[in-house]
């Protein structure tokens, strides 16, 4: 580093933490906000540290329900508005996953959120985890092996390519959903079969495993009518989900959405992937 600089970490769950440790081992000094029930190896600070910081990062997701900051750490709620109007203007703040809401939230007090997320480097290596806590999640909820099980990942995405990679290496009878044709000729180099996205409905009936990665409505109530009564169905995409969770529930289908798992599987791996990405940004803007 060329220079020691301050972090302050906002929120988030054990990635923040790990996160923080990681930095203080590069030389930064760090504090922490709203990870109270966690950040007993980190100094513990009011949003004032914020005008201090040379660095504020905010966690990935940054925004949970009802408009608050993404907070599981907190031992008491944080309004997005109030985090932000404690940030001054011109600051360097980063933030994984951030909405459109936010950006402009922030925009509107002279902030602007770097989303880490946003960068290759990190959107590539988050698949991983996100993969494997996918993979155990449908380990846990099936009665039978995934070897053999016919599985349907719908979306071919980062998180969609390195899914059925790895459950085609398992053995699982794999078949990826795409929009494109150079994607559908992909999958089958892969040595998996492909289908349509936008015609679901006619084939889900053959899968007992489910995972969606579509951060748009993909399976809706008609797509879930005609899904197997036994299936599990695991969504992996950012709230609110490409899954009709309501009608799924209504019609009996076993539906999880599965959100943030880096931090929730691999939050040591997760948080070293943040950190070398931060580092990265802030070596290619001349800070370190």
């Amino acid at each position: 580093m060329k220079r020691t600089l301050s972090a302050v970490l906002a929120g988030g769950d054990m990635r923040q933490i790990y996160l923080g440790r990681l930095l203080r081992e590069d030389g930064f000094r760090t504090g922490t906000v709203a990870l109270e029930r966690h950040g007993e190896e980190l100094e513990s600070q009011g949003m004032e540290a914020f005008r201090a910081a040379d660095v504020i990062i905010l966690p990935m997701p940054v925004m949970g329900e009802r408009g608050r900051l993404n907070a599981p750490l907190a031992n008491a709620p944080y309004k997005m508005t109030e985090v932000l109007d404690a940030i001054p203007a011109g600051k360097t703040v980063f933030g994984g996953a951030v909405p459109k809401a936010v950006h402009e939230m922030a925009q509107r007090r002279g902030i602007t959120v770097t989303d880490y997320l946003e960068r290759g480097e990190l959107a590539v290596l988050n698949a991983i985890p996100t993969a494997e806590g996918a993979i155990q999640i449908a380990m846990e909820e099936l009665p039978v092996t995934l070897h053999g099980t016919k599985t349907l990942v719908i979306g071919n995405g980062r998180i969609g390519k390195a899914l059925s990679h790895r459950l085609h290496a398992l053995g699982a009878e794999v078949t990826v959903s795409a929009r494109r044709y150079d994607d559908f000729a992909r999958i089958r180099d892969g040595g998996m079969k492909w289908a349509d996205t936008r015609a679901l409905a006619p084939v889900v009936g053959e899968f007992a495993l489910i995972f969606n990665t579509v951060p748009h409505p993909v399976v809706t109530r008609a797509v879930l009518a005609k899904c197997r009564p036994d299936v599990v169905l695991i969504d992996l995409a950012s709230r609110p989900g490409g899954t009709d969770f309501a009608a799924a529930g209504e019609l009996g289908r076993r539906a999880i959405h599965a959100l943030s798992l880096p931090g929730k599987v691999a939050p040591v791996t997760a948080a070293s992937y943040i950190r070398d990405t931060i580092t990265h940004i802030l070596q290619e803007e001349g800070k370190l």
